[in-house]
């Protein structure tokens, strides 16, 4: 018997050998994301290292974007709409879009509402989507796992430095020849007493949407090309690689 649907077996082929193509011609997008899994067994020993090309920006992470592009300083231009994990439709008007509520990705530990997630569906991934197929939870019963504090690579500053005409010491990502990159991780350690299996990965924001309160919203959706085991009582870590190239 077949574990995934010819349909997901389909898709999954067509990815792997198109990354294959574009990795020998060098055929990248200007933005281009990774995303990494390394499986760490209850000894320490690594157990499994899976890479692959994150192909799953959702139409939710561009209605945000936008959202803040089309509008000016006291001045509301127009609305774009995204889909929040709830399943209803909210918009930005740009009064609510800045640093301190806009793409918030950076959840804490024991918290699985928004950040890295990690789930078990197999359903290929859609412009549309607003949920991962089937997301575990954070907890150490059945099925569930223990969400880990997020670790980002370089780190952010941490003083505010303004206008100065020196470079900052922190807070700078720094090109590599043509490419800049930023990384985010995150952990998942599975006390549930049995082993889990994930298929799928993405990144849920939380953001404030215009006259409601913090919302949810799924920004990226990714079915892995293998589905990886964590056995009881080892860890997971997922790493989100995203560079921009000039």
């Amino acid at each position: 018997m077949l574990r995934y649907p010819i349909s997901t077996l389909l898709y999954l082929a067509k990815i792997n050998i198109k990354d294959k193509i574009q990795d020998a011609l060098k055929l990248h997008n200007n933005i281009d994301i990774r995303v990494e899994a390394k499986v760490i067994d209850k000894n320490g020993k690594i157990i499994k290292v899976h890479k692959q090309k994150s192909h799953s920006f959702l139409m939710n992470f561009l209605a945000l974007l936008t959202s803040a592009f089309v509008n000016k300083a006291n001045s509301i231009i127009g609305y774009y709409y995204f889909k929040s994990t709830s399943g209803a439709w909210f918009s930005d008007d740009g009064s609510n879009t800045n640093l301190s509520s806009f793409l918030l990705m950076n959840d804490t530990n024991n918290d699985s509402t928004y950040g890295i997630v990690v789930g078990t569906g197999t359903a290929t991934p859609t412009p549309n989507d607003d949920n991962l197929g089937n997301q575990i939870v954070n907890g150490t019963g059945s099925g569930q796992l223990v969400y880990g504090a997020h670790s980002i690579n370089p780190a952010p500053g941490t003083s505010q430095i303004q206008g100065q005409s020196t470079k900052p010491t922190s807070g700078i990502l720094t090109p590599s020849g043509n490419t800049t990159s930023w990384q985010i991780s995150r952990t998942f350690q599975n006390q549930s007493g049995a082993s889990i299996t994930v298929s799928e990965v993405g990144i849920l924001v939380n953001t404030r949407a215009y006259s409601a309160d913090w919302i949810y919203v799924l920004i990226i959706h990714d079915l892995l090309s293998s589905a990886i085991t964590i056995p009881n009582g080892g860890v997971m870590a997922i790493t989100y690689t995203i560079s921009v190239t000039t």
